[in-house]
């Protein structure tokens, strides 16, 4: 009982004929995506960039030194510090705050309450001539922020991440602060 149990030959891979097969069909695949990409009737595709717009409500005085809501849509901030710091400009840009006012940082805690804690320029440059300046300048703070800040319920002004007692003598600013309505224009 002799049963052959060698393996047929393998013969060689030719690569010139491989070569030869393969090349004629790579150069024919390209060539048809290229056609299929200019065919009468089809558009050229573009890129469309969407820039997501978001709406930012600010409280700025008016002559009589009531505060009015003004809307102004920006560009969508990517981050609550970009949506702080437009605040921060905006009031400045407005003349509430000093040009040299900065807001170094601002946490919220479990309870609503929002810490902003500016540069010394809060409590060292003062803003108008007015006595109700002061009032202004707080209450445009607070309510920009709370209005902005749907999560927030208070807002605690520092200076070096210490309570300010007040920022010129005017407006009792130790304990955190709600928005003030009776100082919004109806």
């Amino acid at each position: 009982m002799g049963h052959n149990t060698a393996a047929p030959e393998r013969t060689p891979i030719n690569l010139k004929r491989l070569a030869i097969i393969c090349t004629p069909l790579a150069i024919i695949t390209i060539l048809v995506v290229l056609f299929m990409e200019h065919l009468p009737g089809t558009k050229p595709t573009t890129h469309i960039a969407i820039t997501e717009r978001t709406n930012v409500s600010l409280y700025l005085p008016d002559k009589e030194g009531k505060l009015v809501e003004k809307t102004v849509g920006i560009k969508a901030p990517e981050s609550n510090r970009e949506k702080a710091d437009t605040i921060v400009a905006a009031l400045k840009t407005a003349g509430v705050v000093s040009e040299n006012l900065t807001l170094q940082d601002f946490v919220t805690d479990s309870d609503g309450i929002m810490y902003l804690n500016f540069s010394k320029d809060l409590v060292t440059n003062p803003q108008g001539e007015r006595s109700d300046g002061e009032i202004v300048t707080v209450f445009s703070i607070v309510n920009s922020f709370l209005a902005n800040f749907s999560y927030t319920r208070k807002v605690q002004f520092l200076v070096d991440w210490q309570p300010v007692h007040t920022i010129h003598g005017i407006v009792y600013t130790y304990l955190p602060m709600e928005f003030n309505r009776t100082i919004v224009e109806d």
